[in-house]
């Protein structure tokens, strides 16, 4: 008599999926089944696949619901995750976050079963490809083009989360662990839709403004670039999203207007209304020649001495309130408040990955889906049926305000 098997049901690629977001190694997940990495491996590779007890106790011990392994991938495409460095110091942190970017992605498509989300909103800004012909008057016009489009007048921009949601991208959280990573930016080709993953590390409302400006800079520059080109280009276009994210933030005509002094106090006076650190300020009155080279770097100086190289004024969330994405956590409320789904069949069912994270990704409360306790594996299914509408009656989702 042949032994249970989760064959046709069991998705070898959630498995490394699973493995990479917890930032784990195949000897890790095997001990605590009495396994060995090399059994884990067999499973990632296909060439065996867990019985059905043993499928629970890996949902256990990487804290997602067995019902995460039976899901079919996505056609998330091969566009390249961008982040702000790839020494070899943050390559373990960026396989980690490229898992968890998949995961937000993945949340989103299942969100987008029940829920119809904000259209996209992305003219093609540059032509694929065009951003190696680009140069620093081509980025301020883009910059320009951007706010125009969006309809953001030249002033401030006070909540660059809700500029990104309401042009069709999903932003969601994740508690990183490092410094080194700010956030991530892709596009998914399954639902050609834009995504932004943030690091809570950096927890300012001026670092949050800045990132999500960078992230939209390359999601505008860098459409359909892959890893081959990113690792071949790195610092051109990580040089490109860093002056069209200051240039968006602080357009060329209406920021400098506003300097009535090119000091220290005389930038930190126009922080809280442009919502931009203030070496980013320096920076850009750097580049717009409001500052000379040895003046700049005189402010930089005295910048450190009053040690605001590693805490500005007005940083602390006390001072400044962090805005916060709110389309994942809306979505979700609306499903549950609703009745369409309960919070456990949203969790267990639909997404299949741990409360915890979910609850961080959309800045849900801790303890939203009622923690952890209720993680109860679930008996995989062999065979899945595919008459009826899993996602019953499609929802329209308002665009956030």
């Amino acid at each position: 008599m042949s032994r249970p098997n989760t064959k046709g049901y069991f998705v070898r690629e959630r498995l490394t999926e699973a493995r990479e977001a917890r930032d784990v190694t195949q000897a890790d997940i095997g001990r605590p089944l009495n396994r060995s990495g090399s059994a884990v491996s067999n499973w990632e590779r296909g060439e065996q696949t867990p019985e059905p007890t043993t499928l629970e106790q890996l949902a256990s011990v990487l804290g997602v619901f067995s019902s995460y392994f039976g899901k079919d991938i996505p056609n998330y495409g091969g566009s390249a995750i961008f982040f702000r460095s790839m020494a070899n110091a943050t390559k373990r942190v960026r396989t980690r976050e490229k898992a968890r970017v998949r995961w937000l992605q993945h949340t989103s498509l299942e969100l987008q079963e029940i829920l119809e989300f904000p259209a996209v909103n992305f003219p093609a800004f540059v032509g694929p490809d065009d951003y190696r012909k680009l140069d620093y008057p081509d980025l301020e016009h883009i910059a320009s083009s951007m706010r125009a489009h969006w309809r953001l007048g030249d002033g401030p921009l006070q909540n660059m989360v809700l500029v990104a949601e309401n042009a069709g991208v999903v932003v969601g959280i994740d508690e990183v662990g490092s410094t080194r990573i700010d956030g991530q930016g892709a596009w998914c080709k399954a639902d050609v839709r834009p995504y932004i993953l943030l690091a809570r590390d950096k927890y300012t409302a001026f670092r949050r403004q800045m990132d999500i400006a960078h992230e939209l800079a390359h999601l505008v520059l860098h459409y359909g670039i892959d890893d081959e080109q990113l690792e071949k280009h790195f610092d051109t276009i990580e040089d490109q999203a860093k002056y069209l994210a200051g240039a968006f933030l602080l357009p060329d005509k209406s920021f400098p207007a506003e300097i009535f002094s090119v000091s220290l106090d005389g930038f930190l006076a126009l922080k809280p209304r442009w919502k931009v650190a203030i070496g980013a300020m320096i920076m850009r009155a750097r580049q717009l020649h409001i500052l000379s080279e040895s003046s700049a770097h005189s402010l930089w100086k005295y910048r450190a001495t009053r040690g605001w190289n590693r805490r500005e004024p007005l940083d602390l969330p006390t001072e400044t309130p962090v805005e916060e994405p709110r389309l994942l956590r809306r979505a979700i409320e609306m499903i549950v408040d609703s009745g369409v789904r309960s919070k456990r069949d949203l969790l267990a069912s639909d997404i299949g990955l741990g409360a915890s994270d979910i609850e961080m990704m959309a800045v849900l409360p801790p303890g939203y889906f009622g923690g952890q306790a209720e993680i109860i594996p679930l008996e995989p299914k062999l065979k899945e049926s595919e008459s009826g509408n899993r996602g019953g009656q499609v929802v329209p989702f308002p665009r956030p305000n």
